[in-house]
């Protein structure tokens, strides 16, 4: 198990979507992230560096901690909406959505991946002079890679 979590670990993959900003990563999986103005619908140039998005997507993955041996992990896509605070601390409770594999493993993807971001908050790496950027991130989880 501890192997299949290694390498969940590796090439586990998030899109952060960033308010207001798009971010190109070469992260494995779902390997870009993007936001939408949600005032006029334009895309906007990056605000935060790959690196900083690198660093947020590193501090979930040392916390998630799932069993490898649920039934259907592979297929489950999990995406968790944050809204963050200036000093990176999560504000109120994330809002977690699942699809794929058989309910009981998406709720304990989805418990694990709540889990992961409150132990890896508060997010410091976060450039506190681009709040604006970053007070809402959408993580998306491929989870696919505890299957190989």
């Amino acid at each position: 198990m501890l192997k299949s979590l290694s390498n969940f670990a590796k090439s586990f993959g998030i899109r952060a979507v960033l308010m207001g900003i798009v971010i190109g990563m070469a992260l494995p999986l779902e390997a870009n992230a993007e936001t939408v103005d949600r005032v006029n619908g334009s895309k906007e140039a990056a605000a935060i560096s790959s690196a900083t998005a690198v660093a947020m997507r590193d501090a979930i993955q040392r916390q998630f901690n799932i069993d490898a041996r649920l039934k259907g992990i592979g297929s489950v896509r999990m995406t968790i909406h944050l809204k963050l605070d200036r000093d990176g601390q999560i504000v109120g409770v994330p809002d977690v959505e699942a699809s794929g594999g058989s309910e009981s493993t998406r709720k304990s993807i989805t418990n694990a991946g709540v889990r992961a971001v409150r132990r890896a908050a508060p997010f410091t790496m976060l450039p506190k002079d681009k709040y604006d950027a970053w007070k809402e991130v959408i993580l998306n989880f491929d989870t696919s890679a505890l299957t190989q």
